[in-house]
């Protein structure tokens, strides 16, 4: 294999040189001096390429590549590590698209059960309450389970569980069914990010993998109730439920593929202060996000006479505003060494921002204006969600990929932001209720500050285990 590796590149550099002749780049009679980033000879001639010039040095089946071969041909290796990382990236936004999927239905199974507001509210909620109470185990347990059969028995619980929902004959099997979805959510969420960790094999990639799996909620929510409302116009309930199940086989399909994580020891770890503080710091987060988009429908219909389809049409664009977040973050934190003093700035500035724009959503005039700062206010908050799951591994003290503590930490960050996500809504909704839509602006505001100040105890925390 590796003889025949050789030729062909050696091959690939042999047709360049030709082509790069035919073109006169390097003729003697072109007098312009040769590029000193070219890995050629310094003569204006150009030499036949020599096997010391091609880079042929091969260990095992690893050949490398001159800088100019290397960008025309990309790295297999690369390629191949992060085509299994948006495979588990998908997997996280399919999991999350469960979350949407029975609120879009909401109205239609309240129809056809016959059940209150609130009941419908409970169970569509049943799967982040899952994770309100049962995150942090499972991820103590995943180091003892395997995330690899996490994974898979996860995406095999979601696609049997929308299976059982699209035969359910009333409401107590439509409960048994959304409880057998919530774990396999909890067991896809926890598992994915910590093979992520375990499949990028430096700091850099690392942190670039774990800001695309930050956003795997807001995108997975969008392609939920897409999906979900598009195919409910067309086709009855049973078959969009079935339509979610195939989704997911197919997807537990193309993960059967994937390597089992490699973990140095399969022991129960306890996730040191710093991770607790950065999933408390999570939980605001999703506190104040579920907070103001859940509400602003309801906010958008009641100040300015918005249709309940345009103004949750808005909210929902509203969300996905937290993905230009998650590119902020990864070009001011993430592409460069992380240090606490970068970190303050980037997050610092953004959240401080925010939130002293949070209460004017609620004051200022008109509906596109409103929406508008809205959605600057999620954007601006988004960098600290990904700088949090980010900062995660570095945190938790995992001294190598398959590290137990990593798994804990995922766990108890999961934990804390289902609690936030249903602590969110009500919360927001008591603060309407007792001062108006101003004080829901001032609770959002509160909650961002408490994020920053969560943010900075948990690096704080770090550095001194650290003695640094």
């Amino acid at each position: 294999m590796n003889g025949r590796v050789g030729d062909n590149v050696e091959q690939i550099a042999v047709n360049e040189a030709a082509d790069d002749k035919s073109n006169d780049v390097y003729a003697p009679r072109d007098r312009r001096p040769p590029n000193p980033d070219r890995s050629e000879s310094k003569e204006w001639g150009r030499k036949p390429p020599s096997e010391e010039s091609l880079g042929r040095s091969i260990e095992g089946d690893i050949v490398k590549l001159p800088p100019r071969l290397s960008r025309r041909l990309g790295s297999p290796t690369v390629d191949k590590t992060w085509r299994k990382i948006i495979l588990l990236w998908l997997t996280g936004v399919l999991a999350a698209a469960q979350l949407a999927k029975l609120s879009a239905l909401a109205p239609l199974l309240r129809t056809l059960f016959g059940m209150s507001l609130p009941k419908a509210g409970l169970l569509v909620s049943l799967l982040e309450a899952g994770g309100a109470t049962f995150g942090f185990v499972i991820g103590l347990a995943l180091s003892r389970i395997g995330s690899r059969r996490s994974l898979l028995t996860g995406l095999a619980l979601l696609a049997a569980a929308s299976g059982m929902e699209a035969f359910a004959s009333d409401t107590q099997s439509l409960f048994i069914a959304r409880a057998v979805e919530a774990v396999g959510y909890l067991l896809v969420v926890i598992a994915a990010p910590t093979m992520i960790v375990s499949l990028a094999s430096d700091m850099a990639t690392r942190s670039k993998a774990l800001a695309l799996w930050s956003t795997f909620v807001p995108v997975g929510v969008a392609v939920g109730s897409g999906i979900t409302g598009l195919a409910i116009s067309v086709v009855s309930l049973r078959f969009v439920l079935l339509l979610w199940a195939v989704i997911i086989a197919v997807n537990l399909l193309a993960a059967i593929r994937l390597d089992e994580l490699q973990v140095g020891r399969r022991s129960v770890a306890m996730p040191p202060p710093a991770v607790w503080l950065l999933a408390a710091g999570f939980g605001c987060y999703t506190l104040f996000l579920c907070a103001l988009t859940a509400l602003l429908p309801s906010f958008f219909v009641a100040r300015y006479g918005a249709s309940l389809s345009n103004a949750s049409l808005i909210a929902g664009g509203i969300s996905l505003a937290a993905l230009p977040g998650a590119v902020i973050a990864v070009r001011g934190i993430v592409r460069q060494e992380a240090s606490f003093s970068r970190i303050l700035l980037v997050a610092g500035t953004a959240l401080l921002f925010a939130a002293v724009l949070a209460p004017f959503v609620y004051r200022i005039g008109g509906l596109t204006l409103s929406g508008l700062l809205a959605a600057f206010i999620v954007v601006l908050s988004g960098i600290s969600r990904t700088i949090l799951f980010t900062r995660m591994p570095v945190l938790s003290g995992a001294t190598v990929a398959g590290d137990p503590r990593i798994a804990a930490a995922n766990g108890l960050l999961t934990q804390f932001g289902a609690a936030g996500a249903l602590i969110g809504p009500p919360l927001g909704a008591l603060a309407v209720d007792r001062f108006g839509w101003s004080g829901l602006g001032l609770l959002i505001s509160v909650t961002m500050l408490t994020l920053l100040v969560l943010l900075v105890s948990a690096e704080r925390s770090a550095m001194r285990r650290l003695g640094t």
